[in-house]
């Protein structure tokens, strides 16, 4: 099969460099060792973001909910049959009561503000795995009225308060009494410490939701339930179809909704690291615009000659265009072949350099991870190929057209 002729010169004008076409060629193949880095560059970050992020996904809804429907004016009743009606619904892997909201904890003359959550032991191990985070002491048991309460460990560090140590519970709730107004208050005792490497461990603690009630003056009621789903993507679509299934005015409240803040800073700092790094990729794109206006400029003669031999616009302009595309083409399968096994395999490299050196990246006593986390997405490799091979494509365009306007007679005048 014959190949044609403007892929022919083309690609012999990207390779083949002689006289004072050499410095032509070096610039063609720092502008591929740009793409090469550019793309490499694009695919490993990008990929370590995603990592962070499923990271703090997995840690934080090891504790959070994939969300929360609140009863009216933050009360249920009969809960237990809304219970049994949504587990029976598709999606639906585990639903608990709870009861809570903001409190403080103090000790040893220390506050702290806190998301405080009333739970039933054992239907909490549906929606939430604290009871598997156990890091100190033990889980909450089954009896209730003994007021005992788990932290999380940067909130145990935080109060100053060990396993057995006593500390005062402060609702922002008054209670009227002969001598004024006081706050609700109530000591418990703590009885566990969890950790589920996130920064819920600084905001989080539980305690029996039968104590809960009884302090929060709710009788039998509950606040809501809490939801877990077998897709918590979903939270969005579903968590509205289950609350038109409780008393009317309950409120579904998602996963997004109440850590939304957290992720969509994941997002918005992801989103600008990768409009950083397209730079990189723009700037080699840009050398290629160069790199074929010089070429235009020190082969008009053959150029001339080719029209003169038959040569039509189209096919010059095509030749410049394979020699441009060339530089992209081959920069990004390069940077493919280096990036993407790069970044699946980035967290063993940085381990082994750790192991190597004797640094350590990431101290267990700072960060909440001790491993680079990378999670390889095609849907982005695709997208950086795209992205290349386009901004490679359009740098070629306008260089390409001057070449096709050459006219062989101005261009051998002087030859």
């Amino acid at each position: 099969m014959a190949v044609p002729l403007f892929l022919r010169i083309g690609i012999r004008y990207f390779y083949r460099a002689s006289g004072s076409d050499r410095f032509l060629s070096l610039v063609s193949w720092f502008s591929l060792l740009g793409m090469l880095i550019g793309t490499v560059s694009l695919i490993v970050v990008m990929s370590v973001m995603n990592g962070f992020e499923r990271e703090l996904q997995q840690r934080v809804l090891s504790v959070v909910p994939h969300g929360y429907i609140q009863g009216p004016q933050e009360r249920l009743a009969d809960w237990p049959e809304y219970i049994q009606k949504l587990q029976g619904s598709d999606g639906v892997k585990g639903v608990a009561p709870y009861v809570g909201g903001k409190a403080m904890l103090s000790s040893f003359k220390r506050l702290r503000g806190v998301a405080l959550y009333g739970i039933e032991p054992q239907q909490e191990r549906s929606v939430s795995a604290v009871a598997e985070h156990m890091v100190a002491g033990q889980y909450l048991g089954d009896d209730a009225g003994k007021y005992q309460i788990i932290l999380g460990d940067i909130l145990a560090r935080q109060l100053g308060v060990n396993v057995g140590d006593d500390l005062t519970v402060i609702l922002p709730k008054v209670t009227v009494t002969p001598f004024g107004l006081f706050p609700r208050e109530k000591r418990f005792q703590v009885s566990g410490v969890f950790s589920a490497g996130a920064q819920l461990d600084g905001t989080s603690a539980f305690i029996h939701i039968a104590d809960a009630q009884r302090l929060y003056q709710l009788g039998d009621d509950v606040e809501g339930l809490r939801i877990q789903l077998a897709d918590m993507f979903a939270a969005p679509e579903l968590l509205p179809k289950l609350a038109a299934m409780m008393p009317a005015g309950s409120i579904a409240v998602t996963w997004g909704d109440s850590q939304g803040s957290l992720f969509h800073a994941v997002k918005m700092e992801k989103q600008m690291v990768r409009l950083l790094l397209l730079f990189i990729v723009l700037i080699a794109a840009f050398n290629i615009v160069s790199i074929l206006s010089m070429a235009v400029s020190g082969k008009r003669g053959s150029i001339a000659v080719l029209r003169t031999m038959g040569a039509t616009p189209a096919t010059i302009m095509a030749t410049f265009v394979v020699y441009g595309m060339a530089t992209g083409i081959i920069g990004l399968c390069l940077g493919l072949i280096v990036g993407v096994p790069l970044a699946i395999y980035v967290g063993d490299l940085v381990a082994w350099l750790e192991q190597l050196s004797g640094m350590q990246i990431f101290n267990p006593d700072v960060y909440f991870i001790t491993r680079l986390p990378s999670f390889l997405q095609w849907s982005d490799v695709a997208v950086v190929s795209g992205f290349a091979l386009l901004l490679s494509l359009l740098a070629t365009l306008y260089p390409a057209w001057q070449a096709s306007r050459v006219q062989p007679a101005e261009a051998l005048r002087y030859e």
